[in-house]
């Protein structure tokens, strides 16, 4: 049997089976904070510069471009909402993907639901299974893939989005396994794009790709069905002969779910979560000790995981995006001002002349300790006095420091005021917290659509 085949099987077994309730709070919440991040960032370039090179302005169709009033056929708004819920890169985190597990699985999801009038229990069914695709996928190609220089939230998101759609479509195994296939042939996204408006379209691409995989196969569409394993086949030519582990990807399926252990984790910074160990060691620096007179501080020492310094040791900051990951920048932030807020990233800010001078007092170092997530802040005063603290962030709060629902809303409520107004906001909120009664997931993307608040 294929690998796509073996995959395919296990993926429809665990949808048709019974998953823990649990799961389904869980992506609930991912759900609203997936949707609260895109509403964010619809107006931003990253997103309406590509709807305005679709023409989108002029299409008609089921599926609605999140914070307005146009309205597009679903792999054109499963890409465009792709690309604005990541625009901010203040969606959720998976450690095990080493990625962004809802960004490229909701948008596609959402606009296939939207199409079809499918309900919202099927969608949260549909979802679940399409994080675990993507993470067991990852269990067995990273940290190689991640360090050649692939992004996994692109690069496996889209069998991620691939399987999700393929399940609402209700494919057979078959089918399944050749969406999967195709899937292969359409995978792209590296890191050197990262810092840019790429980055972002990386996510609305495999939301679009693995959407399209999906409609292909249910159409009938052929592929290898060793696209997997063949000799110049995906795991060979993105991680390289020997440096994967297929049993890996199809064991245990049966076990714990990925959305449980370690789970979806929750962004508390809008910027890149290779950096938010170095932000909550200044934050509490900050915490402890300040705040500081910034012409107080002689000198700033960061130290990250190799892995997460190699794209955030940035310098010499290009515009807001770039900002996002600069560990310099974000740490002096940190300590500048005691949190990090999407303002920082707008209207130059990160060009302000103190926090300039601050980042040039800023040395970045790298560690190759066990626990990668490991990030320490030294911080030397003029009058001597040296000040240090640790932090280890996964990336967000996760399972051991969930985000209550109440959290969970009103950063949902903070990132939706930039396209809806609160009141609408707040229904939202509610009808997402029960999409599994829901009946017709259009009654709940009605809300989605809103002209730029003035």
């Amino acid at each position: 049997m294929s690998f796509a085949l073996e995959l395919a099987t296990r993926i429809n077994r665990l949808a048709d089976g019974p998953l823990p309730e649990e799961a389904f709070q869980i992506v609930k919440g991912s759900l609203l904070d997936t949707l609260g991040v895109a509403l964010a960032g619809a107006h931003e370039p990253a997103a309406r510069i590509p709807a305005r090179v679709l023409d989108i302005g002029s299409q008609s169709g089921p599926c609605v471009i999140y914070g307005s009033q146009e309205r597009a056929s679903a792999l054109d708004a499963a890409l465009i909402n792709g690309a604005a819920a990541h625009a901010l890169d203040f969606d959720d985190c998976s450690t095990t993907m080493g990625g962004h597990p809802s960004v490229p699985v909701l948008p596609a999801l959402i606009a296939l639901g939207e199409e079809i009038e499918a309900d919202g229990a099927s969608l949260l069914r549909a979802y679940i299974a399409g994080i675990e695709t993507e993470t067991r996928l990852a269990r067995g190609l990273l940290p190689c893939h991640y360090e050649k220089g692939w992004h996994p939230t692109a690069t496996l998101g889209v069998f991620g989005a691939a399987a999700a759609c393929g399940r609402m479509l209700r494919l057979d195994d078959e089918a399944l396994a050749r969406a999967l296939a195709i899937a292969v042939s359409l995978s792209s996204g590296v890191k050197a794009n990262f810092g840019t408006a790429a980055k972002p379209l990386h996510a609305g691409l495999a939301a679009r790709n693995g959407l399209y995989a999906a409609r292909l196969a249910k159409s009938g569409f052929s592929a290898s069905a060793d696209a997997f394993e063949q000799v110049q086949g995906f795991f060979n030519l993105f991680n390289g002969e020997g440096l994967y582990d297929a049993d890996a990807m199809l064991a245990d399926w049966g076990g714990t779910l990925e959305t449980l252990e370690p789970g979806i984790a929750i962004k508390q910074h809008p910027c890149c979560g290779s950096a938010h160990s170095a932000i909550d060691a200044a934050l509490k620096l900050r915490q402890a000790h300040g705040p500081f007179a910034l012409a107080d501080i002689a000198a700033i020492e960061t130290e990250t995981h190799v892995r997460r310094l190699a794209h955030t040791n940035r310098t010499e900051i290009k515009n807001g995006l770039d900002a996002k990951f600069s560990v310099q920048y974000l740490t002096c932030r940190a300590l500048a001002d005691g949190q990090i807020r999407l303002a920082h990233f707008e209207n130059g800010a990160y060009a302000e002349a103190a926090i300039l001078d601050l980042m040039s007092r800023c040395t970045a170092r790298a560690h190759s300790n066990d626990d990668q997530y490991l990030g320490t802040v030294v911080v030397t005063l003029r009058n001597g006095r040296v000040l240090t603290e640790q932090a280890s962030t996964p990336f967000g709060r996760g399972p051991d420091n969930p985000m209550s629902r109440g959290e969970l809303t009103e950063k949902f409520l903070d990132c939706s005021s930039r396209a809806l107004e609160r009141d609408k906001a707040e229904a939202l909120a509610e009808s997402i917290w029960r999409m599994e009664q829901t009946k017709n997931i259009r009654d709940v993307t009605t809300m989605l659509a809103s002209g730029p608040l003035q």
